[in-house]
């Protein structure tokens, strides 16, 4: 009889099925702050690029920074499911610096230092914009305060490809199935 009540409490501790589940890789806040999102690096990948750049490339600048963008892992497979970024979508772009010529490495280059960690989150109740960008000071912040500078929602309204999102940059997202 022990295990069949021991069953039954373990079964009452998960969360409920259907609508209203709150995913555990959801977007967590104090106030306005997003608190930094901890195990991004195992969420997917949805990029990869090096010297992907807003502005011009200056000469011998090198191949320019590595930068990896992750997506929780709700907000991915709906986004695969449906084509729309449900609310509590979350983005974690790491940018590194590019390094070369270190221990056995004769050639190329690979991520180095890691130099910013910065996330975006859609969350139309909390954000008047509907999404809100925040920067973690290279990881030394637990938590971040929206960044108000109107350039970085301007420039993803114009420019993302989905719903302010730059999936023309994203090939798990710009080539969904």
């Amino acid at each position: 009889m022990r295990p069949l009540l021991l069953a039954a409490f373990a079964f009452a501790l998960l969360p409920p099925m259907g609508d209203g589940v709150t995913p555990t890789d959801s977007p967590r806040f104090r106030g306005q702050d997003l608190v930094r999102p901890e195990g991004h690096d195992r969420w997917p990948v949805v990029c990869t690029s090096i010297g992907l750049s807003y502005a011009a490339p200056m000469a011998n600048d090198g191949p320019g920074a590595f930068h990896r963008v992750y997506m929780n892992p709700s907000a991915y497979e709906t986004f695969k499911r449906t084509g729309i970024f449900p609310e509590g979508t979350t983005f974690v772009l790491e940018i590194h610096e590019s390094a070369e010529k270190t221990s056995i490495a004769r050639g190329g280059f690979f991520e180095g230092k890691r130099i910013a960690l910065e996330a975006s989150v859609k969350d139309s109740k909390r954000f008047r914009s509907g999404w809100a960008y925040f920067g973690f000071a290279n990881g030394a912040l637990a938590s971040a305060t929206p960044n108000d500078d109107s350039q970085c929602h301007s420039c993803h309204v114009k420019h993302g490809k989905i719903d302010s999102v730059f999936v023309q940059f994203y090939p798990n997202l710009r080539d969904r199935r």
